[in-house]
């Protein structure tokens, strides 16, 4: 009997390479554009296995729909997505991919530290006006200054690679110090005060957990040098947004480049009037993007940090993985179940 795969939130890409690593009877694929909210139930029940993105949720009711279910697997390394709790209740295993944008968000965390750094939003606009005034475009060189990374796992790690390369003094925090990593590449474990007060750039690269959600607000910002920035290529929930605005709007931190910030699943015209009426507290998140975006020392960026043709290709591969181990009752990056 063919082994029934639902795909969700699939692209052209996605899709011919799936059918490339699934072909044959042994599989029968469903494969769909849109997440998984937006598909009838009745299109997926008979799905024993699923492949999501990290926007389709999946709690008890989407996993009720599916009797049949046994293995989710999450084509992302983030999986706040799903009910972990229903998974365990249901017997549903869930996987990740790890690592898989490591290199891609790294580059892409520099990028908005040297556009900052060396003020490229008013460098592009005297270019667009022509009208150039050199005082307000003088910017500063890296080398020589503090990166404070806040989680030093792959992504973490492959940031100091680069920040130390460039002649960067690289502290990090986290809860699962590497020493070994800490020592090939050249960089120290600190305590999460001493990095907020001693680091000219602080870089987020943690996941989203009930620890640190909102661990960069008020009194943290407090404890950051005035001059600093703050990048975020990890998840927008990890910062207090409105603390961030109020932050910046006062000085306290010189500028921040945010690939992902609270609420950015909800920046469309028509969820935002469907909240309107709804009245949900995400038309704050919604407000205060709107504020950051008009803001000289903010680049906001798209949650497009993990964007690469070579990380996408290793996203859809190590997903195939991590269903044929499944399958073959040999499974890789399981996600421990709460």
């Amino acid at each position: 009997m063919s082994k029934i795969i639902a795909f969700f939130e699939v692209s052209a890409k996605e899709k011919a390479s799936f059918e490339r690593y699934f072909h044959g009877p042994k599989f029968k694929l469903l494969i769909f554009d849109k997440s998984i909210e937006e598909i009838p139930a009745y299109e997926y029940k008979e799905a024993e296995i699923i492949s999501v993105f990290n926007t389709s949720k999946i709690d008890a009711p989407v996993i009720s729909n599916m009797p049949k279910l046994k293995f989710i697997a999450v084509r992302a390394t983030g999986y706040d997505n799903i009910d972990l709790k229903a998974c365990k209740n249901k017997g549903v295993a869930v996987s990740n991919v790890p690592g898989y944008g490591k290199t891609t968000v790294a580059e892409y965390a520099i990028m908005l530290i040297l556009m900052l750094f060396h003020k490229m939003p008013a460098v592009m606009d005297s270019v667009e006006t022509g009208r150039v005034n050199y005082k307000k475009l003088t910017g500063n060189v890296l080398s020589g200054k503090t990166l404070g990374i806040i989680g030093a796992g792959r992504v973490g790690t492959s940031v100091a690679k680069i920040a130390t390369a460039m002649g960067m003094h690289v502290i990090a925090y986290d809860p699962y110090p590497n020493e070994e990593a800490s020592q090939k590449i050249g960089f120290s474990y600190v305590s999460l005060n001493e990095l907020l007060k001693g680091a000219d750039v602080l870089t987020i690269h943690a996941t989203l957990n009930p620890t640190s959600k909102h661990m960069i607000n008020k009194s943290t910002l407090e404890m950051m040098k005035d001059d600093a920035i703050l990048i975020n290529t990890a998840r927008g929930p990890i910062v207090n947004t409105l603390d961030l605005v109020d932050a910046l709007k006062n000085n306290r931190i010189r500028g921040a480049g945010l690939d992902c910030v609270e609420g950015e699943g909800t920046i469309d015209i028509d969820t935002e009037a469907e909240l309107l009426f709804k009245g949900e507290d995400n038309l704050y998140s919604l407000a205060e993007v709107d504020i950051l975006s008009k803001m000289n020392n903010v680049i906001l960026s798209p949650h497009n940090a993990f964007n690469s043709n070579e990380s996408l290709a290793i996203l859809r591969k190590t997903t195939a993985q991590n269903i044929y181990g499944f399958i073959k009752n040999h499974p890789q990056n399981l996600i421990k179940l709460t």
